[in-house]
């Protein structure tokens, strides 16, 4: 991870570093995406293709998902930690353990909103091109 804001407070939470796994699972979603832009160009999404691509997108979503935990499990300590350093600013205090927790999350972030974009533009193509729901739609 890139080097903290020096106006953050020190801690010691002893996340993982997931800077392998979330370029594992980057990798993946731009393989995902080449394939979805090949579709794109031809025009041509069955509606088991669209299935099978939905299914490896919310796969990514949910790896991904699962790799953020730790950083959601330490959100209640960082904004205790924050409210008692800044117990004479507190609207600073806030400001500030929101980016402390934002940039946690950031590598994650990034990744999740790129699924999620995937997965809309995946459900528009298919609105497009049959203009009606897609089959996953229905269950």
């Amino acid at each position: 991870m890139n080097v903290l804001n020096e106006n953050f407070i020190k801690t010691n939470f002893n996340l993982p570093d997931h800077t392998k796994e979330l370029s594992q699972a980057d990798s993946c979603l731009c393989k995902i995406k080449a394939n979805f832009e090949l579709y794109q160009k031809l025009q041509n999404l069955t509606d088991k293709s669209h299935t099978s691509m939905y299914e490896e997108i919310v796969r990514v979503l949910d790896y991904v998902g699962n790799l953020s935990v730790p950083a959601f499990k330490i959100e209640d300590e960082l904004e205790a930690m924050y409210t008692k350093q800044f117990k004479h600013s507190p609207s600073l205090g806030k400001k500030l353990w929101l980016d402390h927790y934002d940039y946690l999350h950031h590598p994650y972030t990034i990744l999740k909103n790129r699924c999620y974009k995937l997965l809309e533009d995946l459900d528009k193509l298919y609105i497009a091109l049959y203009k009606k729901n897609p089959p996953n739609w229905n269950i």
